[in-house]
């Protein structure tokens, strides 16, 4: 009797030792699935996956510094109505538009035509920064001539907006400076994002020169956005474009800056290679659609339509919005203020 008493407790013990270990496992089994996951891309509106068109159709014109990609949708029927058109213009040594095919694709799918000016080649004699603006101008007014022609479909001149990332963002800002005097097609609303490589900018010798930028005109919609984890150009260019612009009102301007949030896993990081798509920064994610992506969609959609303006400037919820974890967690706010302090 004594010998089966010793043995049942034996086993007792076990089975309860089994047990805690078990628990142990399932409480780390369901912590880990309780992870929380990034939001996924909304289904509809600005940053949305609906779209006008399906079929994104790219043409390269030219190789040189001069030359541009066309970005058009290839389902058009003539009975549209002409299409706004988005300048897209790149980082430093991005001449592939591979880098932000997503979000061009994006754009054009929602309707619009992109033109995205080469600027420079990878050959050393092209990366002289003084020629970058000119490239540029050139580029436009090749392409703007070539979207005349019946192959292509209808755009409207009268509805134009420029994006630009890294040097792209100074580039953005000097186009909207010197396109009217030039006879060029003037944008109604700008997103420099992450600008960077200014000459001038904190005492730097080298970069690109910066335009007269009060001669951006006072009606234009304007985003500076920023990135909270950029140590690549800070807020260095933002803060010159901000400071330059100043002709525009705060009420048709923000300075953003969109913030990282690790709550999850992946994290969401905001460095200076949020805005593209490909092995120079990763995969696309929600602060893309609810980042970029949304704050552009919706600056067109009030500079041309008067629609969606609360989303796309003011500092208002709708514009702060990320998007929420799995966990229904949001995730954190753009920070939306009217200038760097």
């Amino acid at each position: 009797m004594i010998r089966f008493r010793v043995i049942w407790r034996a086993l007792l013990a076990l089975s309860l030792v089994a047990a805690a270990l078990g628990g142990v496992a399932t409480t780390v089994a369901n912590q880990e699935s309780r992870v929380a996951a990034p939001p996924e891309q909304p289904v509809s509106g600005p940053g949305g996956r609906d779209a006008s068109f399906q079929d994104v159709v790219a043409e390269q014109v030219g190789s040189d510094a001069t030359g541009y990609w066309i970005f058009a949708p290839g389902d058009v029927s003539p009975k549209v109505k002409p299409l706004p058109l988005v300048l897209f213009f790149h980082g430093f040594s991005a001449v592939d538009p591979v880098v932000y095919r997503a979000w061009i694709d994006h754009i054009v799918r929602r309707g619009a035509v992109v033109v995205y000016p080469n600027y420079q080649t990878l050959e050393l004699n092209e990366l002289n920064p003084d020629t970058y603006v000119p490239n540029a101008l050139a580029a436009v007014e090749d392409a703007v001539d070539r979207l005349t022609r019946p192959r292509y479909p209808r755009v409207d001149l009268n509805n134009v907006a420029a994006v630009g990332h890294s040097v792209g963002g100074m580039l953005t800002a000097n186009y909207a400076a010197v396109a009217g005097p030039l006879g060029l097609p003037v944008p109604l609303a700008i997103m420099p994002v992450q600008p960077g490589g200014c000459r001038g900018c904190d005492g730097a010798a080298t970069g690109v020169p910066v335009a007269k930028l009060e001669l951006v005109p006072a009606t234009t919609l304007s985003l500076v956005v920023v990135g909270s984890d950029d140590t690549v150009v800070g807020e260095i260019g933002a803060r010159v474009i901000w400071a330059g612009t100043g002709q525009i009102p705060d009420a048709r301007r923000d300075y953003v800056e969109i913030n990282s949030d690790d709550h999850g896993d992946p994290a969401l990081s905001a460095d200076h290679f949020q805005a593209s798509s490909d092995d120079m920064g990763g995969e696309v994610d929600a602060l893309d659609w609810y980042g970029t992506w949304k704050l552009f969609d919706a600056l067109m959609a009030c500079a041309f339509d008067g629609e969606l303006c609360a989303t796309a400037l003011g500092d208002t919820p709708e514009q702060r919005f990320m998007g929420t974890w799995s966990d229904g967690v949001p995730v954190e706010p753009m920070r939306i203020t009217d200038g760097p302090t």
